[in-house]
């Protein structure tokens, strides 16, 4: 069955399923919460497009052009994501904070060589990032991922298929299935592990993905059997029906909550085999085949491409207009609305004419014809990075033309830089322990001193380190940070997105045996009350893991004590409704506007504390509010100082201007040491 054109029906159909899910689900539509596996179809119908193009070159000519193939996909690809990066910048400077500036021009970079799925993988599993707007170039790792394939596939391809050593052993087809075969085996596998141990990861990283794009090499490797033995059109029939459906239906039943890709990933992926395996065959003029070859699906599958190029930036463009963390959907279909025609002046003049008609005329594989696209596609990366920390040079102090107020200038840290405003010496890397394997001490403050103070908890303990450091080296204490970040000083397990962190009770353990050989003078606690819990194989939520969370601080309170050492802990801080940083970035004439009422803050953080201090009074605590929040009121800006690197974590400047109270509270439980 074929198309207008020269496409399969059923692949654009593929394709418009695909993009159509990945594009209702970014704008929230109810119902469709794992819209995310069209991502997948995309994938099995790439494997199975290159290869089949890769494995008829074979049989052809005997061998591969590598040059030609890859001139022929820089031209599809490069010149309508060069156009997306342009957009991209303009978005950015126009309508994002400056706090995000910086990040975008590093995606720019990744994204530029393919590589951002891995950034992005990193950052998902960067505690001070993970809570960090999303990007307008998120939806490039699909991309990166693709591209990664189709940078080693073809290789791999000249190697086991036609070279002297492997020439007549087997039919190339079988050859090449045995290779995707092995390949895809092992890269479900480990992904299906990694879904489990490490989620955020796992749903961006190469390794996860290349069975999707393996599943469709191997079946275009035995393409011609299956030719062969023709399916009759109702068993292609059920074949399309059924595939759908899996497609269809796994786009309303996972969610956010499936460990994906994994295992998760083979109901969408087997559906879009079905479909390929049966669209070819139903019976000409039926119903199944006119359901395939609908105009707006073919409409869509040829722009699938541009669509989701554009789709994203300009939802991110929408969010911050709306200025929410997240568009009600309704208004995430108007966006998506207004991105078709957008689609299509890049699909019309952009990628069609460098990527389509151009693509498929016969072109001679120069090194010189390969550079037009590639340079093309480097030129507006770099253009873009340029642009965009120039922009950001303008707004630090003493930079060029600076368009920022000379009081807002003077804000420190800068918002831009707010979330390295913190205790680098934990996030470098410290000493291990002694008697631990997990768990890491940074020594400061007096490091001779013969007062020794531990600070023990999760990255609420590192924003305080700043400013206990300076108090020890006031006051001749040694200060040990014993953090985790994620992992609270609560014999608890958090939930991490949606990883159990059962890691955390093993590193606590650790850390209160070590202390209880080797009793300080003081351990000082400090963590954020963690909103999700599991507890008996099951997420605990909100105010149900409240009394669960303070149960928990109590016991490691009472196993920090039991060498006789006293225990304080800090009051937990604040937690702001918005982004401090990027707020003070957008008002810089008022930041005053960043601020929030000390009751509302406070009352993100403060319940399971009040209720542990209840059942521990023996526990003393450090109390700082009133220096952090006077007058009932949070600023973002304490003079010239933003206090926040992020939403609930202190900078690192505001923490050090704490030192002095903090040091005062701490040394009235110190008696005879102050």
């Amino acid at each position: 069955m074929r198309g207008h054109g020269s496409m399969r029906a059923d692949i654009q159909t593929l394709r418009a399923v695909a993009v159509a899910l990945v594009l209702l689900w970014h704008a929230g539509l109810p119902g469709l919460a794992g819209g995310y596996v069209g991502v997948d179809v995309f994938l099995v119908v790439s494997g199975f497009l290159m290869t089949r193009i890769l494995l008829a070159e074979i049989t052809e000519h005997g061998r591969l052009d590598l040059p030609r193939f890859y001139l022929r996909r820089a031209r599809r690809l490069l010149p309508a994501a060069g156009a997306t990066v342009l957009g991209v910048v303009l978005i950015t400077l126009t309508l994002l904070p400056s706090t995000r500036w910086r990040d975008v021009a590093g995606d720019i970079a990744a994204s530029a060589v393919y590589l951002v799925n891995w950034r992005f993988a990193e950052r998902s599993v960067d505690y001070l990032a993970a809570d960090a707007a999303p990007s307008p170039l998120q939806h490039f790792w699909s991309l990166a991922v693709e591209e990664q394939f189709y940078l080693v596939w073809p290789v791999v391809l000249a190697l086991a298929v036609v070279s002297p050593v492997r020439r007549g052993r087997g039919s190339a087809a079988a050859r090449v299935a045995l290779v995707a075969g092995v390949a895809g085996t092992l890269s479900l596998a480990w992904s299906a592990w990694l879904s489990q141990a490490d989620p955020g990861r796992a749903y961006l990283v190469t390794t996860t993905r290349v069975w999707e794009l393996a599943l469709g090499a191997v079946l275009a490797a035995l393409w011609p059997r299956w030719v062969a033995r023709r399916p009759g059109p109702r068993a292609a029939a059920v074949l399309v029906l059924a595939g759908l459906a899996a497609v269809l239906g796994s786009a309303v039943v996972l969610d956010a909550q499936t460990a994906f890709p994994g295992t998760a990933a083979l109901v969408p992926t087997l559906g879009t085999v079905g479909v390929l395996l049966g669209g070819p065959f139903v019976r000409p003029g039926g119903v199944v085949e006119r359901g395939l070859d609908l105009r707006p699906a073919r409409w869509l599958g040829d722009v699938s491409y541009s669509l989701y190029l554009w789709h994203w930036p300009l939802l991110v463009a929408a969010t911050a207009v709306v200025g929410a963390e997240t568009l009600p959907w309704a208004v995430g279909l108007l966006v998506l609305t207004l991105t078709l025609p957008v689609a299509w002046l890049s699909y019309r003049f952009v990628e069609a004419p460098f990527g389509g008609r151009v693509a498929r005329a016969p072109v001679r594989a120069t090194a010189r014809a390969l550079l037009r696209p590639v340079t093309g596609y480097a030129v507006s990366c770099a253009a873009g990075v340029g642009a965009v920390l120039v922009a950001l040079g303008t707004l630090a102090p003493g930079g060029v033309a600076s368009r920022v107020p000379a009081q807002a200038q003077q804000v420190s840290p800068a918002p831009e830089v707010a979330r390295d405003d913190v205790y680098a010496p934990f996030y470098d890397g410290c000493a291990g322990l002694a008697g631990t394997e997990r768990a890491t001490v940074c020594v400061d403050g007096d490091v001779d001193g013969d007062t020794r103070v531990v600070l023990v908890g999760d990255s609420h303990a590192v924003m305080w380190m700043p400013a206990l450091a300076a108090a020890g080296a006031q006051r001749g204490w040694r200060v040990e940070l014993v953090a985790r970040t994620s992992c609270p000083a609560a014999d608890v397990i958090p939930m991490a997105g949606t990883d159990p962190r059962e890691d955390c009770l093993d590193w606590l353990g650790e850390v209160t045996e070590a202390l209880a050989a080797d009793p300080p003078d003081a351990v000082v606690t400090a963590q954020v009350p963690i909103p999700r819990l599991w507890v008996d194989g099951e997420v605990v939520r909100s105010d149900d893991g409240h009394p669960l969370m303070a149960a928990g601080m109590v016991r490691t309170w009472e196993r920090l004590g039991a060498a006789g050492a006293p225990v304080l802990t800090v009051a937990p801080t604040p937690r702001m409704g918005a982004d401090p940083p990027e707020c003070v970035a957008e008002h810089r004439d008022d930041p005053v506007s960043c601020g929030e009422p000390l009751e509302e803050a406070l009352a993100r953080t403060w319940a399971p504390v009040g209720l542990a201090l209840e059942q521990a009074p023996e526990v003393g605590l450090l109390d700082l509010t009133d220096e952090l929040c006077p007058d009932g009121w949070c600023p973002a800006v304490d003079g010239s100082t933003l206090v926040w690197a992020d939403g609930n974590h202190l900078s690192r400047t505001r923490s050090l201007e704490l030192a002095s109270p903090l040091g005062e509270a701490l040394s009235a439980s110190l008696p005879g040491r102050r």
